[in-house]
C-alpha cells in the first residue's frame, strides 16, 4: 500500500515518484520493484523518526540534550541500514544498465542462406556515397527491411563503407527495433539509477530536519556527554 502523503517529509523520497519515471508501467515496475520499496522505506522510516521526536518532546523526564542524543542514536542507526539499502538497490541498477546495454550492441550475424546477396548488398552499399549510403540505411529501417540491414551490418564496417562508429549506431539502432520492450526495461533502469543517485542523498538533511539541528551541533553534545561520563570514572 502507498505510503500516505507526510508533511514533514519530503516528497522527492516518496515511492509514488517512482511510478512517474520514464518507461514505467504495468510490464516494467517489476524491474525496478527494489527501488520502490528502498523509497518507501526512507520516507516511512523518516516519518516514524519525526514521531519518535515528538514523543521523546513530551517526556518532561528527559534533558533537551538527552532527548536530542536518544532520537539522534536511532537516526544515526536508521541512516546507515538505509545508505546501506540505497548503495545495494544502485549497484544491482547499474548492473541491469549495463547488461542491457551489452544485448542491444552485441554484433550481428548476416542472415544465413541468401547466397551472394550479402555481399552484393555490401558491395553496392560501400560503392555510394556517405549521404547515399545513410539515406540506404534509412530507406531499410523504414521498410524494416530486416534482409538488408542484417547484409550490412552483420560484417566488419568497412565491407559496407562504413567507419565504426557508424557501423556501432546502427547495430544499437536495429536491436532496439528489434527488442522494444528490452529498451523500455533499459530507459525504466535508467531513470530509476539517476532517481537514486540524485535523491538518496536527500536522506542527510531530512535526517537533520528530525534533529532540528545541524549534525556538528549533535556531535557537540554527543562529545560533552562522553566527556562528562569520562569525569564521573576518575575514581575507578
Amino acid at each position: 500500500m502507498p505510503a500516505e502523503i507526510d508533511m514533514r517529509v519530503t516528497p522527492a523520497l516518496h515511492e509514488a515518484t517512482i511510478r512517474e519515471l520514464e518507461g514505467y508501467d504495468e510490464d516494467t515496475k517489476m524491474f525496478v520493484a527494489p527501488v520502490e520499496e528502498a523509497f518507501s522505506d526512507a520516507y516511512l522510516t523518516l516519518g516514524k523518526l519525526h514521531d519518535a521526536k515528538e514523543a521523546a518532546a513530551r517526556n518532561e523526564a528527559w534533558t533537551e540534550a538527552q532527548k536530542v542524543l536518544l532520537v539522534a542514536k536511532e537516526a544515526d542507526k536508521q541512516q546507515a541500514r538505509l545508505c546501506k539499502k540505497f548503495d545495494a538497490v544502485h549497484a544491482a541498477l547499474k548492473k541491469q544498465v549495463a547488461a542491457y546495454d551489452q544485448q542491444l550492441s552485441q554484433p550481428l550475424k548476416e542472415k544465413a542462406g541468401l547466397g551472394t546477396l550479402n555481399g552484393e548488398v555490401r558491395a553496392y552499399a560501400k560503392s555510394l556515397s556517405r549521404d547515399d549510403r545513410s539515406k540506404m540505411v534509412q530507406q531499410a529501417f523504414d521498410a524494416k527491411d530486416t534482409d538488408t540491414l542484417q547484409a550490412l551490418l552483420g560484417a566488419q564496417p568497412f565491407l559496407s563503407g562504413f567507419i565504426p562508429e557508424e557501423h556501432a549506431y546502427y547495430v544499437r539502432k536495429f536491436h532496439e527495433s528489434q527488442n522494444p520492450a528490452l529498451v523500455k526495461r533499459l530507459t525504466v533502469t535508467r531513470a530509476a539509477m539517476k532517481a537514486v543517485e540524485e535523491r538518496a542523498p536527500l536522506l542527510f538533511p531530512q535526517m537533520e530536519k528530525v534533529l532540528g539541528m545541524r549534525r556538528d551541533k549533535v556531535k557537540a553534545i554527543e562529545q560533552g556527554n562522553e566527556d562528562a561520563l569520562k569525569a564521573l570514572k576518575f575514581g575507578s
